[in-house]
């Protein structure tokens, strides 16, 4: 049974229609095969493979709300897409990990993404879910998703490729699943047995992790096989700490924690020490998406400077202004609806 949530985050539920997949433009389902014995691992290099959620968002326009609007604009959405789609954008070569619905939802999902530049041959469709709806409104800002989440879990369980063969594999959108998070982690230590940077934003909606989901499917397992961890106030407020420091002993001594604490302040800490600046302080009525758009700039600079960028101070200042620019973009291109 699909259950709507409202929440934090936008990611979100289902389509009872079907239909052939030859529709597709590009042979689009050659690219995702939708039984996993059908899967061939890709060859294709990439900067950056994104891992996570594949979900459509249905916006209402600024300064309305939910009740009162007659009409919805549709965007992909998800962690892991808007990440790809931003550094597609910004000209790396990004690509995708994740399931879809084998329907006419998902497949148009997975054909508008392939249309903007991101590489769509690891992404799996799957009879036995639905793609995901989150309805978006600005007035208050909320997000009503519509998900099956165990399904969606499973499903991206079985997407995983046996290599990456990526600069940066990159894993956001965490599922309160632990069946899923083990082999998130058998993923993340085969990306880093080819060489990859792991980078992992925590994302731990409160909705989705509430009661005992944190025990029963502990994500800090996963924090291990970091190079870079992602968290927002939000998430050390979940995982029961104040300061990133806090985290430390989850992670390998080499690895650095970002944490961003809104439009205040950015922090980063590892074996340059710490990296303090301030956050993209804008006055706008939304900030859906703004954290995935931070992390895409930062992955940005990651990619290009490698492993090296670590261990140097000034490159991860470098990393988190360019994360500050793109998010600040973001937030102004979605505040005045223009590109």
């Amino acid at each position: 049974m699909v259950r709507p949530q409202m929440g934090d985050a936008p990611k979100g539920g289902p389509s009872e229609a079907s239909g052939s997949t030859s529709d597709l433009p590009g042979n689009t389902r050659a690219r995702y095969p939708d039984r996993q014995d059908d899967r061939e691992e890709t060859t294709t290099s990439a900067d950056v493979v994104c891992v996570g959620e594949a979900l459509w968002d249905l916006s209402t326009s600024p300064g309305t709300s939910l009740d009162d609007a007659t009409q919805l604009s549709l965007t992909p959405g998800g962690g892991a897409v808007n990440v790809a789609l931003t550094l597609a954008q910004l000209g790396l070569r990004a690509g995708l990990v994740a399931s879809v619905g084998d329907d006419p939802v998902g497949h148009a999902l997975v054909a508008h993404l392939s249309r903007r530049g991101v590489d769509v041959s690891r992404v799996r469709a799957v009879k036995s879910t639905r793609t995901g709806l989150v309805f978006l409104t600005h007035a208050p800002p909320r997000a009503v998703a519509y998900r099956a989440v165990l399904e969606e879990a499973l499903a991206l369980r079985d997407a995983l490729p046996h290599a990456f063969g990526a600069s940066v594999v990159h894993f956001s959108g965490l599922l309160p699943s632990r069946a899923c998070l083990l082999a998130l982690e058998r993923a993340a230590r085969q990306a880093q047995r080819e060489g990859a940077l792991v980078t992992i934003d925590a994302n731990l909606r409160p909705r989705l992790w509430a009661g005992d989901a944190l025990g029963r499917a502990d994500p800090r397992r996963l924090f291990a096989a970091a190079s870079v961890l992602k968290v927002s106030e939000d998430d050390l407020r979940l995982l029961g700490v104040s300061d990133p420091r806090d985290l430390a002993p989850l992670l390998r001594p080499e690895a650095i924690v970002v944490a961003t604490f809104g439009a205040a302040e950015t922090r980063a800490l590892g074996p340059f020490g710490e990296v303090r600046a301030g956050g993209p302080a804008l006055a706008v009525a939304s900030t859906f998406g703004a954290g995935d758009a931070f992390v895409a700039g930062l992955l940005s600079v990651l990619a290009r400077e490698g492993r090296t960028a670590l261990q140097d101070r000034a490159a991860i200042e470098r990393a988190i202004q360019r994360g500050n620019e793109v998010a600040r973009t973001s937030l102004l291109e979605k505040s005045s609806g223009v590109k």
